[in-house]
């Protein structure tokens, strides 16, 4: 499982500097109300497409 999510972030490389960005955007930084929630709204659709895109648990 570890293997299949870490070729999956060297894959894409742009996307996983948009999720590790906005991930520690959001963990060491306090945004604006507005704008935390709009990066919480996409570090979730990143994460959505990134389960769809590897299926890490498929049968």
């Amino acid at each position: 499982m570890f293997k299949k999510l870490i070729n999956g972030f060297i894959d894409q490389p742009v996307f996983t500097s948009l999720y590790a960005a906005d991930f520690f955007v959001l963990l060491f930084h306090r945004p604006p109300f507005l704008f935390s929630v709009v990066m919480i709204g996409a570090l979730v659709a990143m994460s959505m497409y990134l389960g769809q895109k590897l299926e890490l648990f498929s049968k």
